[in-house]
C-alpha cells in the first residue's frame, strides 16, 4: 500500500500519530504456540523519504515482524537489527515530512490541491499544481541554503554519518534554529578516524582540540567536507583529501576483526550427549539396548574430550564378564587452540591428517597442526585424505553433488575411496555427510579435482604428530610399543609452483612424499605427487602420478576435462601397512563434463587398469546424461560397459559387461525428495522417498526405500522427531528372497538422545549438541515466563525455549563462525524492553555460551508534558539522568506534536531527573519498584507550583 498526502501538515500528523499509538497503546498478544505481538492495522514499518513518504503494509506474513516499545525490526534471513528509540523515531519522521512536498494523484481535468506553506512562512504563497508533477522538479538551486530545522529552536539528534554511500556509524548533532548543524567532535572522530592516514588524524585532533562538538567550517583546510542531507537524515563526508586518507588494501579477505562479538564464552563450560538405541531382530530375544556417551568439558582455552560406547552383544557370541555389554572408548584428548596462529595442539587418542599419497593411523601421543580453514569457515571433523574417507563406525552416507543430493549409501566401518564419483560441469563441490547409529553427524567437502594444494597465494600449513602406533582400526585404541611419526608441510607462493612434503616414519615403515602443482596461463592445473618407502621385510618401494585438468567457460556454461595417472610398485608401503603387495601397477583415467544448456549436462569417464602377474587388466567406458524436466522434476540416465578378466576377487564373472541405468528425481524442495532408479549393471531397482526434519522444535521428518536386487528384496521405513529437550527417530526394516517372502525377516531400531549442557552457572537439558552451545535463561525480574531460541522466530518457530529443565539450550553453533543467536522472551510484560534480542559471538571450539535474557534497566515510562506557557511541549528534546550516577549514559528525551514522551532503558525504584534544552525548568520522577514494565506518568507540568504524579 503505498499513501501519499497532498501537503506536509497531514504527512506530519499521520505519522506522528501512528508513532504515538505505537509508544503509548501498544498491546501483547500470548499465542498458545508461542509470541506473536499484535500490532495496529495501519502501523507502518519502514519509511522512504528522499521526494516522497511510501508506508509498508502491516508485516502479516512469517517474514519479518516488529515488536513493540523497543522499535526492533526482525527480518528473516539477515542477522542485523536496528534500534530506533521513540524519540528520534518522532523527530526523524517530523522533520523529515516537513522538508518535502507531496501532490496527491488527481483524475484527469482535476485541479491539484495547493500544497501549504512551511511552518513559520506566513507570507509564503501556495503554488498551483496540474496532475502529479514534481514540484522540485524545476526548483531554483542558486537560492538559500536548505531549511534543514522548520522549527525555532534547536533540535538534538543521532543521525548516520556516511562516507561514498558506506555508512560508517551514528554521531550525536544539533540543527540549529539558523539552519546549521553542529557535529559531537568525539563521536566524529571515532567513526572517520579509520578513513585517515596517521598524519591527518594528527592534524584534525588539533584542529578540534578542546572543542565537545563543531560546526563544518571549524575544520578549515584540512581536506575534509562535511554537510547534512535532510532527505535522508544524515551527515555525508563528501570530500576527504586523497593526501590523507588511510591507505586501503583493495580485495584484502574478510578477517575476524570485521564483526565484534556482544558476549565472551563462559570461562567453564560442558556438555554431555546421551544416545540409547535398541534394535529388535523379530522371533529373537530382546537385546539391551545400547548406550553412547559423547563428553566435553571446557576450561579456559583446555578442552577435554571423551567418547564412550556400551554395546549389547548378547546372541553374538558373548563370552566377557560385562554381561554381555562391550565397552568401547573411541577416543580421548585433550585439545588446545591458538586461533590468531591457526595452531591446535592434541594430546591423547589422535587421528591425523594426512595429505597426499600417506596414510592414515590411529596414534597415541601428542601433535599440533597449522590450518587456516579449520579457524574460518570451514572445518573437517571427517578422517581425510586423498578423496579417501575413514568411517570408525556403520553409518548412514548421503553424497551431494553441487548442493543436489546424489546418492545415500548404508556402509559398514572402513576407508572408502570416492575418487570414482561421476563429476558435472562447474566447481563440482563435493559434499559428505556421514550420520552413525549413535546419532552423531560430520561432513567432509571437497572439490573436483585430486587433492590440489587449495591454499590461498602465500598460505601455508603444516602437521606433526608423533606416539604409540595402534594395531587396531575403530573402537578403543590397542597401542604397541611402535613408535610413529607423521606429518606434512605445503606451500603456495605467490607466483611460484605450489609445493607440499609429506614424512611418515617408524621403525618398521618409513615414507617420503611430494607433491607440486602449476597453474598453467591457459586456465588448466598441472599437478605431480609421489612417494619413495621402505618396509622393513619388503624393502623399498615407489609411487608416482599425475593429474590435468582443464576448464573451459562457454558464456556462463564450463566444460571441465579431467585426467589422472598413477604408477605404483609392487612394494611401496605406507605407515600401517605389512608385507604390501599391491597387485596393480598402472592407473589412468580420464573424464569429460560438458554442460550443453542449464538443464542439460553430459558426462563422459573411461578408466584403465593394469595388473600384475597372472591377474588381468581392467577397463571400463561411461556415459551419463542429467535432463531437469521442471524446477522440480528430473530425469538421469547412463550406459556403463566394463571389461574384467576370467575372475574378479574370488568371484568369477563375465569377461565383459554392458548395462545401464535410469532414474526419475522428483525434488520440490530442499527438504523433500523421491527418486526411482533401475540399474541393469547390479539387476536392482529402488524407490525411495525422504522428508527430512526442520530442525525446529516439533519438526518430523520421515521417509522410506525398497530395494530389490538379485535374490533378495528389502524394504524400509523410517521416523525422526524433534523434541525442545531431545530427538528421537524410529526405522524398520524387513527382508526377503523375493516381494512374497519379504516380511520373513524384520528387526525395528529406536533411538532417542539428549544432552546436558552447562556454562558458568547455567543449565539446560537440550538435543544433541555437535560443536558450540548456549545456555538462554530469564532475568529474574521476569519471573516464571520462558524465553525463546532459535534462527528464526516468526511464526513461532524457534529452536529451543525455557522451562522446568534448566534454560533453552541453542545446540547448533559452530566454531571459529560469526554467528547470530536469536532470542525472545514469550509473553513479555507490557512496556519490558527485552533487550536487542541478537547476540553476536564467534564460539571457541567445543565451547559453551551463557546468556541472560532481560534486564534490570527493562521499564518504559510515557506521560505528555506542558510547557511553561501552559501549552503542550512539543518537539522538546533533553537528557534523562539517574539520580543514584549507576548509568553510563543519559537516555536522550524528546515530545511530538502534542507534548507526548516516551522514555525507555529506566530501572525500576531509581529516581530519574529530566533536563530540557532551551528551558530553564525540568522534572524529575521515580520509576515504581514494582512495576512490570510500563509507567504511565500522565500529565506534567513545568508550571510553578505543579506536582508530577504517576498514573499507573
Amino acid at each position: 500500500m503505498i499513501s501519499a498526502y497532498p501537503d506536509h501538515e497531514r504527512a506530519v500528523s499521520v505519522v506522528q500519530k501512528e508513532a504515538e499509538y505505537f509508544t503509548t497503546e501498544v498491546e501483547t498478544d500470548h499465542e498458545s504456540a508461542g509470541i506473536a505481538h499484535s500490532l495496529p492495522n495501519n502501523f507502518w514499518t519502514g519509511f522512504y523519504l528522499p521526494s516522497t513518504i511510501e508506508a509498508v503494509s502491516p508485516i502479516s506474513g512469517p517474514s519479518s515482524y516488529d515488536q513493540p516499545l523497543h522499535f526492533r525490526r526482525w527480518e528473516e534471513g539477515r542477522h542485523d537489527s536496528t534500534f530506533v528509540g521513540s524519540q528520534d523515531f518522532l523527530q526523524m519522521t517530523a522533520l523529515a515530512a516537513d522538508q518535502i512536498t507531496i501532490p496527491l494523484p488527481q483524475e484527469e481535468g482535476q485541479p491539484a490541491p495547493d500544497p501549504a506553506p512551511k511552518p513559520g512562512d506566513a507570507d509564503a504563497q501556495p503554488t498551483p499544481q496540474q496532475g502529479i508533477e514534481d514540484v522540485t522538479a524545476n526548483a531554483d538551486t542558486s537560492g538559500p541554503p536548505v531549511d534543514i530545522n522548520p522549527f525555532d529552536r534547536d533540535i538534538e539528534l543521532t543521525v548516520p554519518l556516511t562516507f561514498r554511500d558506506k555508512p560508517l556509524g551514528e554521531v550525536p548533532i544539533v540543527l540549529t534554529k539558523d539552519d546549521t548543524f553542529r557535529v559531537e567532535t568525539a563521536g566524529f572522530l571515532k567513526l572517520v578516524n579509520p578513513l585517515l592516514s596517521e598524519e591527518a588524524r594528527q592534524v584534525i585532533g588539533d584542529q578540534l582540540a578542546g572543542k565537545l562538538d563543531f560546526t563544518p567550517e571549524d575544520l578549515g583546510d584540512i581536506g575534509i567536507t562535511l554537510e547534512y542531507d535532510p532527505s535522508s537524515l544524515s551527515v555525508v563526508v563528501l570530500k576527504i583529501d586523497p593526501n590523507n586518507r588511510a591507505i586501503e588494501s583493495l580485495f584484502a579477505p574478510p578477517t575476524n576483526d570485521d564483526e565484534t562479538v556482544d558476549v565472551e564464552p563462559a570461562k567453564f563450560s560442558a556438555f554431555l550427549n546421551i544416545n540409547v538405541a535398541q534394535t529388535h531382530v523379530w522371533g529373537q530375544d530382546v537385546r539391551r539396548p545400547s548406550l553412547f556417551l559423547n563428553g566435553v568439558t571446557r576450561f579456559g582455552n583446555i578442552v577435554a574430550e571423551t567418547e564412550l560406547e556400551f554395546v549389547d552383544e548378547q546372541g553374538f557370541g558373548d563370552t566377557d564378564d560385562t554381561g554381555g555389554y562391550n565397552f568401547q572408548r573411541n577416543f580421548a584428548r585433550l585439545v588446545y587452540d591458538q586461533p590468531e596462529q591457526f595452531r591446535r595442539w592434541e594430546l591423547g587418542d589422535l587421528s591425523p591428517e594426512v595429505r597426499g599419497q600417506q596414510g592414515f593411523v590411529q596414534l597415541g601421543g601428542i601433535g599440533v597442526t597449522r590450518q587456516r580453514r579449520r579457524f574460518n569457515e570451514f572445518r573437517s571433523s571427517v578422517l581425510q585424505g586423498n578423496r579417501r574417507i575413514v568411517i570408525q563406525r556403520d553409518s548412514t552416507v548421503t553424497i551431494l553433488r553441487n548442493g543436489s543430493a546424489f546418492r545415500e549409501l548404508r556402509l559398514e566401518a572402513g576407508s572408502y575411496d570416492l575418487s570414482s564419483l561421476p563429476l558435472l560441469s562447474g566447481s563440482n563441490d563435493v559434499q559428505i555427510e556421514i550420520r552413525d547409529d549413535a546419532g552423531r553427524t560430520e561432513s567432509v567437502n571437497y572439490q573436483a579435482y585430486l587433492d590440489p594444494i587449495d591454499l590461498d597465494p602465500g598460505d601455508y600449513e603444516y602437521a606433526a604428530y608423533i606416539g604409540a602406533l595402534s594395531n587396531q582400526f575403530g573402537g578403543t585404541p590397542n597401542y604397541s610399543d611402535e613408535v610413529a611419526f607423521t606429518g606434512f608441510f605445503r606451500k603456495a607462493f605467490l607466483n611460484r609452483p605450489s609445493i607440499g612434503l609429506g614424512v611418515q616414519a617408524s621403525k618398521r615403515t618409513q615414507l617420503l612424499t611430494g607433491q607440486t602443482q602449476f597453474v598453467l596461463g591457459n586456465g588448466g592445473q598441472l599437478q605431480l605427487d609421489g612417494g619413495v618407502s621402505r618396509e622393513r621385510d619388503a624393502g623399498a618401494g615407489f609411487i608416482a602420478g599425475a593429474t590435468y585438468q582443464q576448464s573451459i567457460d562457454r558464456s556462463g556454461l564450463v566444460d571441465s576435462f579431467t585426467i589422472r595417472a598413477d604408477y605404483t610398485s609392487r612394494r611401496f608401503s605406507v605407515l600401517g601397512q605389512r608385507d604390501p603387495d599391491n597387485v596393480n601397477s598402472f592407473n589412468l583415467g580420464a573424464s569429460y563434463a560438458r554442460a550443453f544448456s542449464q538443464k542439460l549436462t553430459l558426462l563422459v569417464n573411461a578408466n584403465y587398469l593394469k595388473a600384475r602377474g597372472n591377474a588381468s587388466d581392467r577397463y571400463r567406458l561411461g556415459a551419463s546424461a542429467s535432463y531437469r524436466l521442471s524446477r522440480k522434476w528430473s530425469i538421469r540416465g547412463g550406459l556403463d560397459y566394463s571389461r574384467f578378466g576370467n575372475s574378479f576377487g574370488n568371484v568369477s564373472r563375465r569377461s565383459s559387461e554392458f548395462g545401464f541405468n535410469i532414474s526419475l528425481v522428483f525434488q520440490p524442495n530442499y527438504r523433500t525428495r523421491a527418486e526411482a532408479r533401475h540399474d541393469s549393471t547390479t539387476n536392482s531397482s529402488t524407490l525411495s522417498y525422504t522428508r527430512s526434519g526442520s530442525n525446529r522444535l516439533g519438526s518430523v521428518g520421515y521417509g522410506g526405500i525398497i530395494n530389490r536386487q538379485s535374490g533378495s528384496m528389502n524394504a524400509q521405513g523410517f521416523a525422526s522427531y524433534s523434541a525442545n529437550r531431545f530427538d528421537a527417530g524410529i526405522s524398520h526394516t524387513s527382508f526377503g528372497e523375493g516381494f512374497n517372502s519379504i516380511t520373513d525377516e524384520q528387526a525395528t531400531t529406536v533411538r532417542i538422545g539428549t544432552s546436558l549442557a552447562f556454562a558458568d552457572g547455567a543449565f539446560g537439558i537440550g538435543r544433541r549438541i555437535n560443536d558450540s552451545f548456549a545456555v538462554l535463561y530469564p532475568h529474574k525480574n521476569l519471573g516464571k515466563r520462558d524465553v525463546v531460541a532459535g534462527q528464526s522466530i516468526a511464526e513461532n518457530r524457534y529452536l529451543a525455549k525455557s522451562g522446568p529443565l534448566g534454560g533453552a539450550v541453542n545446540s547448533f553453533l559452530t566454531s571459529y563462525v560469526n554467528q547470530t543467536v536469536q532470542y525472545d522472551i514469550e509473553d513479555p510484560p507490557i512496556g519490558y524492553d527485552v533487550g536487542p534480542g541478537t547476540v553476536r559471538i564467534r564460539p571457541p571450539y567445543k565451547s559453551g555460551y551463557k546468556i541472560r535474557v532481560g534486564m534490570d534497566a527493562f521499564a518504559s515510562a510515557r506521560g505528555t508534558l506542558i510547557g511553561l506557557d501552559g501549552k503542550a511541549a512539543s518537539y522538546t528534546s533533553g537528557k534523562v539522568e539517574a539520580l543514584d550516577g549507576k548509568d553510563e549514559e543519559p537516555i536522550d528525551f524528546f515530545t511530538n506534536s502534542v507534548g507526548r514522551f516516551s522514555m525507555m532503558n529506566l530501572r525500576p525504584g531509581v529516581r530519574y531527573r529530566v533536563t530540557l534544552r532551551n528551558i530553564p525548568r525540568g522534572f524529575e520522577f521515580v520509576v515504581p519498584s514494582d512495576t512490570t514494565g510500563l509507567t504511565n506518568l500522565g500529565v506534567i507540568s513545568l508550571l510553578p507550583n505543579e506536582q508530577v504524579q504517576n498514573e499507573d
